[in-house]
């Protein structure tokens, strides 16, 4: 179908990192305006309360629907970088039986929970400890020794990474996932690549990792990489 925004073959849709608002997905927007796709940033709950509710769940669903309503794709791909790929996770079963359309996932530095449900999370870390995180990842050295700045972007994180960790509870009950595509850095210490290959258990169908240079919020990554995942997941929801 033509809409207002021409043939349209991909809905992209994204959910950023902890604290990160949208500033990690500006590559993933330069992507998609290359490939002829329409782009939607989605923000993460930004409570608990707000999941056990599904006020998040039913309004970001709502969201999607009305974009591509809008837009009429022929599939949609979401792709989630670290807490957001939980977000994504959680929507993606009822957002494709909703849109009756197919849907991609890319994980982005996401950590796979464990057995018990649990993820590596920074809730319980103390404003220092936050901060050697931080370091390691390339935050800038002024601001983590600015002791308010750095108190204030702990809380944040804090706060966020609570609802991460319920997130991946509720990730951790689901039985099936599909075809699911990951990539993962090597420079990120904090999730690791080896808690995010171990998605593969978890995929029920195809299962692809990409393990690239780069920290946590992509510093490094090279552009050409980040391009050719998000191409992969296109072309394995093309025709499905």
């Amino acid at each position: 179908m033509v809409t207002e925004f021409g043939e349209v073959e991909s809905l992209i849709v994204s959910f950023p990192a902890a604290g990160a608002g949208s500033t990690t997905f500006q590559w993933l927007e330069s992507c998609a305006a290359r490939r002829g796709a329409v782009y939607v940033g989605m923000l993460n709950a930004d409570s608990v309360d707000a999941l056990v509710s599904r006020d998040w769940y039913e309004g970001t669903l709502d969201e999607i629907q009305q974009v591509v309503d809008r837009t009429c794709p022929e599939h949609v791909v979401l792709v989630g970088h670290s807490m957001g790929g939980l977000s994504a996770l959680c929507l993606s079963g009822d957002l494709g039986s909703r849109l009756a359309r197919p849907i991609g996932t890319l994980l982005i530095n996401t950590p796979c929970p464990d057995a018990e449900g649990r993820i590596p999370t920074m809730s319980e870390c103390s404003d220092s400890e936050i901060g050697e995180i931080l370091a390691n990842d390339g935050f800038p050295e002024d601001l983590i020794s600015d002791k308010e700045m750095l108190s204030e972007v702990s809380s944040s994180l804090r706060s966020d990474a609570i609802v991460a960790d319920f997130l991946a509870m509720s990730v951790s009950a689901i039985n099936s996932i599909g075809n699911l595509h990951v990539l993962a850095t090597r420079d990120d210490r904090f999730i690791g690549t080896t808690r995010c290959a171990m998605w593969r258990d978890w995929a029920s169908h195809e299962f692809h990792l990409i393990v690239e240079h780069g920290g946590h919020m992509l510093n490094g990554t090279p552009f050409a990489t980040l391009e050719r995942t998000v191409g992969s997941v296109i072309a394995s929801v093309r025709g499905a």
